[in-house]
C-alpha cells in the first residue's frame, strides 16, 4: 500500500496537481499512523512494518518534509528496527542524508562515520555509496579534506554494482581535483587508487559516446570494471596499509576505525601462525548460523593451535555457547581486525552473492558456501559432516521434561511446527489450517518468537517468545518437525529429528541437500518457473505480490498424507 501511494504521489507531482498531492499524503500519513498503533496494541513488530517507516521517511526527505520524516526514522529506532539489520542501515543512511540537508553535518558523521568505520557492519553492499558518499558531504562541511577525499576513492574501491553511484564518486573526484590528470600524478594517492580511477574513467568515456554504445564496447568495458573490482575485493583482496599520518595511530585505510583494545592481550603477542583467525558476521538469521556450523567445526579441526573468534550479535550468542570459540558482540565490543592472522567478513555474505550470481540455476548448498568463504579447500568440504553441530545440554533436557509432564505429553506423538519465516515470500500460508487437521491425533507445539495470534486448538500449545536454546530444547523432544525454509529445517538435521521442509522460491533440493531425514514438499511439478530464487525484494513474476503463489497451491491434504507416513500415532491423551 505505501509502494503504491507513493507511486501515486509521484505521478501527481509530475502533473503538478498540487490538490491531489495533498489528499495522498494526508492518506499516507494516516495509514501510517494507523499501521503502528495497530502493531503496538498487538505487540508484534513484523518486517514490513519498518520497510514501510523507511521508505515513507525516504520519500518525506525527498519532499523537503524533514522534520516528518526524522519522526518517522526515529519511530522505525524506537520500535525496534535493529532486528533488520538491512533496514536499520537504511534508516540510519537516510537519517545522515536529512541531517546534511538541515545542515546538522556533524550529527550526520557521527552516524555514517560507526559505519563507514566498521565496514564489517555492512550487510547489504548495495548501501556501500550512500553511506560513504553521505559521509563524504559531512566531511567536507566539516573541514576534514583529507578524510574526504579518502572516501571518495573507498567509493570506488569496495565492490558495488551500480553504475550510476560509481559515476557520482567519479564526478566528485574529478571536481575535487580539477583536472584527470592531477589525480594521476598526486603522490598522496595509492597506485590501486589511480588504476581504479583509470578503469571507471574509461568506462565513462565509453559509455558516454554514441558510437561506442553501438558496437556494445560500453558493455565490456562495465564488466571488465566490475571483474576488477570483485577480484580486488574478494579473489585477492590487497593487504591493509597504513593510512596516512592524518588519520593517526591504530587507523587502517581501509577501516578507519580508531581501534580499542589492550595491548597485553594474548592477540598482539601471537605470531602471525598462531594468531587469531576472525569471523565476522553481522547479521543472523538462525538458520544462516546453523549452516555456518559445519565450516567452523572443520576449520577449528584444521587450525588446533589458533583460537577462532567469532564477531557476531550478541543475541545470536547461545547458538555457539558448546563451541570452542571466543564470542564477540560485534556491534559493543571494540576489537582490531588487523592484529588477526586471518579475517574473513561474512556480513557481506557469500552465500548470497553465489546464489546471486547464479540464480535460477543455483547448484551448491549454503553449507558449501560458506565453507568455502572461509578457506576450506574443497577436498576438507567433501569429508566434513555437513549436518550443524549443535546439541542440548543437561539442564535443557530437564526443562523440556518438565515441559512434557505439565503439558501431559509423555507418550505421545508430538509434532514440532515452526509457524512462519522472517519473509512472507517464504511462509507458507496454510500453516494454521495444517495444525487443526494434524492435531486431531496428535499434540501439536506452535513455535514463533513473538505472540502467535490463533493456533487455538485442544492438542495445540503454543510456545511463543522463548529464548532460542529453550525453543530448540522443546522441539527436539518433538517426533517430527514441520517447517517452511528456516531455521528449524537445519536444526531437525543436526538433532536428526524427521522433518518435513516446505519450500517455495528456493530450491529445497539444493538447501537439503545433505539432511537425509528432510522430506522435501514443493510445488515444482506444477510450476515450470521452480525454483526461481526470488528475494523478498522481488515480487511474484505471476501474480505481482509478494506472497508466493507456488507455497499457496501446496494443499494441506498433500503434506498431512507425509504427516502420517513419518510420525505414527501414539494418541493424543
Amino acid at each position: 500500500m505505501v509502494l503504491g501511494g507513493i507511486g501515486r504521489l509521484r505521478k501527481y507531482l509530475a502533473a503538478s496537481k498540487e490538490e491531489a498531492v495533498s489528499g495522498e499524503k494526508a492518506f499516507l500519513d494516516e495509514t501510517m499512523r494507523h499501521f503502528v498503533k495497530s502493531c503496538q496494541d498487538r505487540k508484534t513488530f513484523p518486517r514490513e512494518l519498518f520497510h514501510s517507516l523507511q521508505l515513507w521517511g525516504d520519500e518525506l526527505a525527498r519532499l523537503a518534509f524533514q522534520p516528518e520524516a526524522l519522526r518517522l526514522y526515529d519511530e522505525a529506532i524506537d520500535l525496534g528496527v535493529r532486528r533488520y539489520p538491512e533496514l536499520y542501515l537504511r534508516v540510519l543512511v537516510g537519517k545522515a542524508r536529512v541531517f546534511n540537508s538541515l545542515g546538522r553535518f556533524r550529527e550526520a558523521r557521527a552516524l555514517m562515520i560507526s559505519l563507514a568505520e566498521h565496514s564489517y557492519l555492512i550487510t547489504d553492499r548495495n548501501l556501500i555509496p550512500e553511506i560513504l558518499f553521505t559521509l563524504s558531504e559531512s566531511s567536507l562541511q566539516e573541514g576534514d579534506i583529507e578524510y574526504y577525499r579518502e572516501l571518495l576513492f573507498r567509493g570506488l574501491r569496495f565492490f558495488h554494482t551500480n553504475i550510476e553511484k560509481r559515476r557520482m564518486f567519479i564526478d566528485q573526484i574529478r571536481r575535487t581535483y580539477r583536472y584527470t590528470h592531477r589525480v594521476l600524478i598526486d603522490r598522496r594517492i595509492m597506485r590501486t587508487d589511480k588504476i581504479l580511477f583509470s578503469l571507471h574513467w574509461i568506462h565513462f568515456l565509453v559509455q558516454d559516446r554514441y558510437l561506442f554504445r553501438l558496437t556494445r564496447l560500453s558493455t565490456i568495458t562495465r564488466y571488465f570494471l566490475l571483474g576488477a573490482v570483485y577480484y580486488l575485493n574478494y579473489i585477492k583482496p590487497r593487504p591493509l596499509e597504513r593510512s596516512p599520518a592524518h588519520f593517526g595511530d591504530g587507523f587502517s585505510r581501509n577501516d578507519a576505525r580508531p581501534h580499542r583494545i589492550d595491548p597485553r592481550s594474548s592477540v598482539h603477542r601471537a605470531s602471525p601462525s598462531y594468531s587469531p583467525i576472525l569471523i565476522t558476521r553481522a547479521m543472523g538469521g538462525i538458520g544462516d548460523f546453523l549452516m555456518m556450523m559445519p565450516a567452523l567445526h572443520a576449520m577449528k579441526k584444521r587450525n588446533i593451535n589458533r583460537e577462532i573468534h567469532l564477531a557476531i550479535p550478541r543475541q545470536y550468542f547461545s547458538l555457539f555457547q558448546n563451541n570452542d570459540m571466543r564470542l564477540i558482540d560485534i556491534e559493543n565490543e571494540p576489537f582490531d581486525r588487523r592484529s588477526y592472522g586471518k579475517w574473513f567478513n561474512l556480513s557481506d555474505c557469500p552465500a548470497s552473492r553465489v546464489e546471486n550470481r547464479t540464480a535460477p540455476r543455483v547448484r551448491t548448498n549454503r553449507i558449501d558456501i560458506f565453507a568455502k568463504a572461509l578457506g576450506l579447500d574443497w577436498g576438507t568440504i567433501r569429508r566434513m559432516d555437513h549436518r550443524p553441530p549443535y546439541s542440548v545440554s543437561e539442564e535443557e533436557r530437564e526443562l523440556r521434561s518438565a515441559f512434557w509432564k505439565y503439558h501431559g505429553l509423555e507418550g505421545k506423538t508430538v509434532v514440532g511446527i515452526q509457524i512462519r519465516t522472517e519473509e512472507v515470500y517464504r511462509d507458507y500460508p496454510h500453516m494454521e489450517k495444517l495444525a487443526h487437521e494434524i492435531s486431531g491425533h496428535r499434540k501439536v507445539l506452535a513455535f514463533d518468537a513473538e505472540i502467535i495470534p490463533g493456533y487455538n486448538g485442544s492438542n495445540i500449545i503454543k510456545v511463543e517468545g522463548l529464548p532460542i536454546r529453550h525453543a530448540f530444547a522443546l522441539a527436539a523432544g518433538c517426533n517430527l518437525l514441520i517447517a517452511p525454509d528456516s531455521a528449524f529445517v537445519h536444526l531437525a538435521a543436526a538433532l536428526d529429528i524427521p522433518c518435513i521442509a516446505i519450500y517455495g522460491p528456493i530450491d529445497g533440493k539444493v538447501r537439503t541437500r545433505h539432511y537425509p531425514n528432510c522430506k522435501l514438499i514443493d510445488a515444482r511439478d506444477r510450476f515450470g518457473c521452480l525454483p526461481c530464487w526470488r528475494s523478498r525484494e522481488t515480487p511474484c513474476r505471476l501474480t505481482g505480490m509478494r506472497g508466493s503463489v507456488c507455497l499457496a497451491a501446496i494443499s494441506v491434504s498433500e503434506i498431512e498424507k507425509v504427516v502420517n507416513e513419518l510420525s505414527p500415532i501414539q494418541g493424543c491423551g
